[in-house]
């Protein structure tokens, strides 16, 4: 299982200090890299959202063991 980091920490280590309440930056991104990087980006494997919390990425068969 992968780690969760906060969506605070994304936005204040991505787009610095200032960003840390931003999260439809987050979001936004976070449905881009999926768009490219998932086979099945409305049912991803890898990059795993945690609402309110933040986001996990799984390596191999993800969370939804597919």
């Amino acid at each position: 299982t992968g780690r969760l980091v906060s969506q605070k920490q994304l936005l204040q280590e991505v787009w610095g200090p200032s960003y840390g309440t931003e999260t439809n930056y987050l979001r936004v991104y976070m449905a881009q890299l999926r768009r490219k990087l998932e086979a099945d980006p409305a049912h991803p494997r890898h990059f795993i959202t945690e609402p309110g919390m933040g986001y996990r990425f799984e390596k191999g068969e993800g969370a939804h063991g597919k």
